[in-house]
């Protein structure tokens, strides 16, 4: 299944100018304070990811981030000082570089 995610145009221009020539990698995560999905910089997709174009930015999302984020939105919040991902079952989301 392939997500539909929005990401905003300030999110894009910033992801456009940090990832420089990487791609985004979108991976649901489990640990000591519960479940969620990391954000991250990455060289290339992982064997089984979905990989899709949205905006202009190269998104590559595990199995679990694919099934689960149809709808979700990245936005760039300057009082997050990074990425947010506004999705209902997104209990978390960092942004590690």
């Amino acid at each position: 299944m392939n997500p539909n995610v929005t990401i905003t145009e300030e999110a894009r221009a910033h992801l456009t100018t940090e990832l420089s020539g990487r791609i985004l990698r979108i991976a649901f995560t489990t640990g000591c304070g519960g479940s969620g999905y990391r954000l991250a910089s990455a060289d290339g997709p992982d064997t089984d990811d979905v990989v899709l174009n949205v905006n202009e930015v190269t998104v590559a999302f595990d199995s679990m981030a694919a099934r689960n984020l149809d709808g979700a939105v990245i936005r760039w919040s300057e009082e997050e000082d990074g990425y947010l991902l506004d999705h209902p079952t997104a209990v978390t989301a960092v942004w590690c570089g």
